[in-house]
């Protein structure tokens, strides 16, 4: 992900422009491929010199792309590199412990420590060093005692990618920074297109959503951090990270209303246009990747009495054409014995309007015949009031994790 002085985007009319590079442009691949080379040399080396290298191939690099923003680019294009880092310390040693104790004996001394041996025969710097070396067994003591400095961490592994695929990763990466800052996003999920794969990234970063059925498909409607928290950043963060989850299908279209300095401007996206390209491999299940429903799944599969119901993935989408809503329940509880059926939904973040409507939702659902059951983290939402009585309605609060008990004590008291 990029921070927002790598984002650069331009208003057209009212219209936000992302910037893009191609990777066609044999200049581009050219820098693309140089970076890559530069991580790939300084591995095993110090972060400081990775990025003082880094500071001189930018003045060198940036200029083939762009003669004013070459350097924001090529540091943009820095910064997806590093997601691709790993880092590790110098010593398995305690650099605070280490410079700690030769603070300490510094200090102990009638005058500081002589670089050299005087007339006097006070104790020199390599006194202190060696009596240092001598408590720890530590040698050289004097070029570890600031090895926790983040400048001192060692490349330890670098995941080269091709340079097409680090262009492509750019482009993405451009639309998910204007999101940051995003008061609202609808996307209409044309006929053809994975509805389920696309509400799976929904649910997995948490969004607040609401979903309409449309002639063509389905209108998905995600708030924005601006329209519900303020400029969160948390939240911002998760809604650029929906992004890639739906580039991996189509058709699709999307529309965002962003604020981009001090303005209010509009992104517009589509599947058949963007060129936007995802570097998500896709889940292997509905519930991986998402730490709530992946605990919940084993605790149930640990739980040793469950009441004769059985846990199982979702059963779709619930349709109420009359209201021009949907829900999209996470897992179907299904009883061995009787074989009714209740929907389970876990919500990530919401906000007290989203919460009255997914309860009455919830009353609509039991008129035709649907048990659904709504689980909400109590320290993802903004109001403990409108949490409050959503709770009479069928909504299971959480702190941590969801547990089992919570929820089949939900199914006896919302039995019809």
């Amino acid at each position: 992900m990029l921070r927002s002085e790598h984002v650069i985007a331009h208003l057209t009319r009212g219209r936000l422009i992302t910037h893009r590079l191609s990777k066609e442009d044999p200049r581009v691949l050219e820098v693309a491929q140089a970076l890559c080379g530069v991580y790939a040399e300084h591995v095993g080396q110090p972060r400081a010199r990775l990025e003082a290298e880094l500071a001189a191939r930018e003045e060198e690099l940036g200029p083939r792309l762009d003669a004013r923003r070459g350097f924001r680019i090529v540091r943009g294009l820095s910064k997806l590199l590093e997601e691709r880092v790993s880092w590790d310390s110098p010593t398995a040693a305690d650099p605070y412990a280490i410079r700690t104790r030769i603070f300490e004996l510094a200090a102990a001394l009638p005058e500081p420590p002589a670089e050299e041996p005087g007339l006097l025969e006070l104790p020199t710097r390599d006194d202190v060093l060696s009596r240092v070396a001598a408590e720890t067994g530590i040698e050289s003591a004097d070029t570890l005692m600031y090895a926790d400095r983040q400048g001192a961490q060692i490349l330890e592994h670098f995941e080269e990618p091709p340079p097409e695929d680090l262009v492509a990763r750019y482009n993405v990466a451009q639309v998910q920074g204007v999101l940051y800052a995003a008061r609202d996003l609808v996307v209409d999920l044309r006929e053809g297109s994975d509805a389920r794969l696309v509400f799976h990234y929904v649910k997995v970063q948490g969004l607040i959503y609401a979903i309409e059925p449309i002639p063509s498909g389905y209108r998905l409607r995600l708030d924005g951090p601006l329209s519900i928290f303020g400029a969160t950043r948390k939240y911002g963060l998760r809604l650029a990270k929906f992004l890639p989850g739906l580039l991996l299908t189509s058709p699709w279209s999307l529309s965002a209303t962003v604020e981009w300095r001090d303005r209010e401007a509009y992104l517009e996206l589509d599947s058949e246009t963007s060129g936007l390209e995802s570097h998500y491999a896709g889940p292997r299940a509905e519930h991986e990747a998402d730490p709530v429903r992946e605990a919940f799944v084993r605790a149930w599969e640990r739980a040793k009495d469950t009441g004769g119901w059985e846990l199982e993935p979702g059963a779709g989408v619930l349709s109420f054409p009359e209201r021009k809503a949907a829900l999209v329940p996470d897992f179907t509880l299904r009883h061995a014995e009787t074989g009714e059926r209740v929907h389970l939904e876990v919500l990530g973040f919401w906000s007290e309007r989203n919460l009255v409507e997914r309860a009455s939702l919830l009353r609509e659902a039991r008129e035709q015949g649907h048990r659904v059951l709504v689980a909400v983290s109590e320290k993802l939402g903004t109001s403990p009031e409108a949490l409050s009585e959503a709770i009479e309605g069928g909504v299971v609060p959480f702190k941590e994790r969801l547990a089992p008990k919570a929820v089949l004590a939900a199914l006896e008291t919302s039995e019809p």
